[in-house]
């Protein structure tokens, strides 16, 4: 109940233990057929960072303050049938959350930037990081310690009965 989505971060580096930590947890996130279609690319580097965490609109505002930014790539050619075409998503969005929570047991915040489905925005990325034509984003994810005065917008979560329904049948 405490995972916020934080943006605003202390300016020292992001141990990578912790993060290798938080990624055995996301390994055992379920996938289909146990294939771990994805990749979990992390940059640390601070020219590395703000090259990477520039592309997307998402990071807009707090781009500059982000000490480390991981970029979950879902693998296509994990998959032989088209009709697996969205498994990537499913199962680098359950490694990716697993991920998040782990970060948040270590001491470090998180925050999701939004990766939009724009094709001048996917070349570009897929040039800056050498990705394969079957290689393909599913997120950005914001990565440090909290800075202990930065401000984190509450937003009101829905009640469980406006997404929640049990037995309906249509």
């Amino acid at each position: 109940m405490q995972r916020r989505s934080v943006r605003w971060f202390e300016q020292r580096p992001v141990d990578r233990e912790l993060i290798d930590k938080a990624l055995t947890v996301a390994r055992q996130a379920p996938t289909a057929c146990n294939r771990l279609p994805y990749e979990f690319r992390i940059y640390d580097e601070p020219e590395a960072v703000q090259t990477v965490v520039g592309l997307p609109f998402g990071a807009a505002g707090f781009a500059h303050n982000v000490p480390a930014v991981v970029v979950v790539v879902g693998k296509l050619e994990s998959y032989f049938s088209p009709r697996d075409r969205h498994a990537i998503y499913v199962d680098s969005s359950l490694a990716a959350m697993s991920f998040i929570f782990a970060l948040e047991t270590l001491g470090l915040s998180s925050s999701v930037i939004n990766w939009p489905d724009f094709e001048p925005l996917e070349a570009k990325m897929q040039k800056t990081l050498g990705l394969d034509i079957s290689d393909r984003v599913v997120m950005l994810i914001a990565v440090g310690h909290a800075h202990p005065e930065g401000m984190v917008p509450y937003s009101q979560k829905k009640e469980l009965d406006t997404f929640r329904s049990y037995n309906v049948l249509r």
